[in-house]
């Protein structure tokens, strides 16, 4: 029931993206699988080139084995580290390129249920939310590491850092110089 209603969203939202179909059209029935962790999609290339969510394939054209925070990091970092690829690179860079640009058109679905105008207000909502929340995010932090720098002072600033070290090495030379000649004392008075 579960990889039924994950094929209906995945096929649904890969229906929004038919933009992908001029970088996948070439690549017509192959079979693509992504394995992130423990969760294994498969993919079919369609005969318009649409990704199209698939149950089971014995045979696969391209195999594509990440961790979920490998699949973070290739998503919001666009870092391609510790993932492991078998069989087409060409498929398996252009399924990459593919779904690193896959958008949710929600004004689209909520259309449907509440119609054009109140679906567009909605999304606009709810980008400012996410936008101001983000914003928020930044601000909030922006004053802990103030507050912590100058109030509670559990924070150094990079200056006050810098003038520390600058007057522990004063010191450390001080200490030279000194042992420096506290030696030149000791071996003049036993001469």
């Amino acid at each position: 029931m579960i990889n039924k209603i994950k094929k209906i969203i995945l096929n649904h939202l890969l229906s929004q993206n038919d933009w992908m179909q001029t970088t996948l059209i070439h690549h017509q029935n192959k079979i693509i699988v992504i394995e992130i962790s423990d969760l294994k999609t498969i993919f079919k290339v369609n005969e318009i080139g649409l990704l199209q969510s698939i149950n089971e394939s014995e045979v696969f054209d391209c195999s594509i084995k990440l961790t979920v925070n490998d699949f973070f990091n290739q998503l919001i970092k666009n870092k391609n580290t510790n993932i492991s690829i078998e069989g087409d690179l060409d498929l398996a860079k252009d399924v990459s390129e593919v779904l690193k640009k896959i958008r949710w058109d929600v004004e689209e679905d909520l259309s449907s249920y509440i119609g054009d105008l109140p679906a567009l207000h909605t999304t606009n909502i709810l980008k400012k939310v996410a936008t101001n929340s983000k914003k928020n995010i930044e601000n909030i932090a922006g004053s802990l590491l103030e507050y912590w720098q100058e109030e509670n002072q559990i924070i150094a600033k990079k200056r006050n850092l810098e003038n520390f070290n600058r007057k522990v090495d004063e010191i450390v030379e001080s200490t030279e110089i000194f042992e420096a000649r506290i030696e030149k004392i000791i071996k003049k008075t036993k001469s």
